[in-house]
């Protein structure tokens, strides 16, 4: 099992112990199928078996993590169901996000996605990987953000934490970068111009594509 950094003796173990483990899935330094073992890690995080305990749980109900009957914890694996279930939920509630945008935006909120965007275009330039990934998930995420409903952004920052895992071991990201970049742009720019319809459906069509793309 890959070594972890020390936690130490700081304040909230739990939240640093969850962030961490999170990290080195999310990363894939923990690969699907491999188990992690709480001794071990409870001995490279330096901290007790009781927040680390805790931490497992809430990455269990990330989908992260699968505690099963013998209490081993396994690194969740992703298959073609996986990514087709998750689209399906996507097309439902990140249309209706951008629905709920209308006559409700603010100038710097488009400020924020063309920034976004802008710091997307960088990266692919670049070919820095990490911070294509980021830019994925925060743009979907800050339109979820944009409604002001809280339970609406809540489950489109869980199921994008999920698609971000998916896009890093697909790899898809990297290799469609420049198609993805355009429909994000091209969703901002209908928000810009207030075609709040276009912008459903483009972000629909978005959310279709990026699952083609993770399956081929």
């Amino acid at each position: 099992m890959s070594k972890l950094p020390e936690i130490g003796t700081k304040i909230s173990l739990t939240d640093k112990a969850y962030e961490i483990i999170k990290d080195a899935i999310m990363t894939n330094v923990f690969k699907p199928g491999e188990i992690l073992i709480e001794e071990k890690l409870a001995e490279q995080l330096a901290i007790s078996r009781t927040p680390l305990r805790t931490a497992l749980r809430k990455l269990a109900y990330d989908h992260l993590v699968e505690i099963n009957s013998s209490r081993n914890v396994i690194v969740s694996n992703i298959g073609q169901k996986d990514v087709e279930e998750i689209t399906v939920v996507r097309e439902v509630l990140e249309p209706l996000a951008v629905k709920e945008l209308e006559n409700n935006m603010k100038q710097d909120e488009i400020k924020k996605l063309e920034d976004i965007l802008y710091t997307q275009k960088k990266a692919a330039k670049e070919n820095n990987y990490e911070d294509l990934i980021k830019m994925e998930y925060e743009f979907h995420v800050c339109i979820g953000k944009f409604t002001k409903n809280k339970w609406l952004y809540g489950m489109i920052k869980d199921i994008n934490t999920i698609v971000q895992r998916y896009l890093i071991l697909s790899g898809s990201l990297n290799k469609y970068k420049e198609i993805a970049i355009e429909e994000h742009e091209i969703i901002i720019s209908q928000l810009k111009e207030k075609q709040y319809e276009k912008a459903e459906a483009s972000m629909k069509l978005h959310i279709s594509n990026v699952s083609s793309r993770m399956l081929r």
